[in-house]
């Protein structure tokens, strides 16, 4: 916004990047709401007395079920659906607001570096993006073997989100170059410059910007996209598993109060993450299937879960006695 981005620009992108933050949120939500509610009726002894009078372990637990089986069907729909448009969308807005910015930094009579290794001087400002008078000096680099510079009468800066470029499209100039003792001159009608801005082209797009549908389509010839569909589906399911891992250990452990509840779930959610990045990483680098990087922390924590539920669900209340 300091540079002239507008302020729907900024919440645009603010929007676009929703669906991602949510993949992680709310599964962190859920298991912290969770242990802060369980924790706290085991220090008040509510859960005892629940069960002293006779409610099973599921008729305790089956509130924060219910909450966590909502989450996924929310979260599986961002995952499916919204991530991918999301993140397309936070690109595509993000070239175009660079491109508004770098318009803006281009003043009268003034040299601007906002590109790389390129200068431009702008003599007069038509319009917010057409100058007349323009000077570009670009240096040598990795992918140019000698330095040149530009002059032109005219420039148009523009972008095209579809090709992920933005360019300077002058007229009725020359280029020159040089190398060591030799140079040469070139004039021109009309000459685009590509201008690097740092943000991919479109058609190389990440796997987290790909639809469900493609990623399903081609998993079998990219390995990354393979690991990134069943990512998508894997998150989803962590929902479920904190859904009824929270009851089930606040029960078994007993009077953890809110800070125990509270620390215990930011330790078990930054395991649960680092196995996740873990398994994406050895699935990117093939040493293992996408499938079992995907899935492998929630196999893990499912078994766990099992087996706290199973000692949960049996301790029951004992049965009222008849004389």
């Amino acid at each position: 916004m300091g540079k002239g981005a507008d302020a729907v620009d900024v919440l645009k992108l603010f929007l676009f990047l929703q669906p991602s933050i949510l993949m992680l949120s709310i599964p962190m939500s859920i298991l912290i709401a969770i242990f802060l509610t369980y924790g706290r009726m085991a220090t008040d002894s509510e859960i005892v007395v629940l069960k002293a009078s006779g409610m099973s372990f599921w008729g305790i637990s089956r509130a924060s079920v219910i909450v966590s089986l909502f989450c996924f069907v929310v979260i599986l729909f961002n995952s499916m659906y919204l991530l991918p448009r999301g993140m397309y969308s936070f690109k595509r807005t993000l070239h175009e607001t660079i491109v508004k910015k770098a318009a803006m930094t281009f003043e009268e009579s003034s040299f601007t570096d906002v590109f790389k290794g390129t200068v431009i001087f702008v003599k007069e400002k038509i319009t917010e993006d057409e100058f007349k008078g323009v000077f570009v000096f670009r240096d040598a680099d990795e992918s140019l073997d000698r330095p040149f510079v530009i002059a032109a009468k005219y420039g148009v800066i523009s972008s095209n989100p579809e090709e992920g470029i933005m360019k300077l499209s002058m007229k009725e100039g020359l280029i020159h170059t040089f190398k060591d003792s030799s140079s040469s001159e070139i004039l021109f009608s009309k000459y685009d410059l590509i201008l690097t801005s740092g943000i991919e082209a479109i058609t190389a797009s990440k796997p987290e910007e790909i639809k469900t549908m493609t990623l399903w389509n081609a998993r079998k010839e990219n390995i990354r996209w393979e690991s990134e569909f069943h990512r998508r589906l894997a998150l989803p399911f962590a929902c479920l598993i904190f859904g009824i891992l929270g009851p089930a250990l606040s029960c078994r452990i007993g009077k953890i109060g809110r800070v125990g509840g509270f620390s215990l779930s930011l330790l078990i959610l930054i395991v649960y993450y680092m196995m996740l990045l873990l398994g994406k990483g050895l699935a990117d680098a093939e040493k293992i299937t996408p499938f079992w990087g995907g899935w492998a922390p929630n196999m893990i924590f499912g078994v766990i879960t099992v087996i706290f539920f199973y000692f949960a669900q049996k301790d029951r209340p004992i049965g009222k006695l008849k004389f």
